[in-house]
C-alpha cells in the first residue's frame, strides 16, 4: 500500500514540474547582448521587442536583405539607439505625408 501511494505522488510530482517555466531562462529570442553594428543598407526589417514577463531584456532583431538572416542587435550600443531613433522619425515623416496628402 505504501509503495503504490509513493508511486501516485511520485507521478502528481513529476507532472507538475513538466509544464513549470525553468528558473532564470525566460522565452527571449536573443541570446547575449547582439552585435553593436550591422550596415544599415543591409537591413530590411527592424523589430523592436519591449521586455516583458517571459524576457526581461528589450531584443531588437533586424532581418537582413539578402540573408533574410535574423541578427540581434546590443540595445545599449549607440549604432541601435540612433538607428531606431532615426526610423521614428521617418515613420511619422511618412504617416505625415499620407495623413495630409
Amino acid at each position: 500500500m505504501n509503495s503504490t501511494a509513493i508511486l501516485c505522488l511520485a507521478v502528481l510530482f513529476c507532472a507538475a514540474i513538466e509544464g513549470s517555466p525553468m528558473p532564470g531562462r525566460g522565452r527571449c529570442l536573443c541570446l547575449g547582448d547582439g552585435v553593436n553594428f550591422i550596415q544599415p543598407r543591409l537591413i530590411e526589417k527592424l523589430d523592436v521587442i519591449p521586455a516583458s514577463t517571459t524576457c526581461g531584456n528589450l531584443e531588437i532583431i533586424v532581418t537582413l536583405k539578402n540573408s533574410g538572416e535574423l541578427r540581434c542587435l546590443n540595445p545599449k550600443s549607440k549604432f541601435s539607439q540612433n538607428f531606431i531613433k532615426n526610423a521614428k522619425k521617418m515613420y511619422v515623416f511618412y504617416i505625415k505625408q499620407y495623413i495630409f496628402k
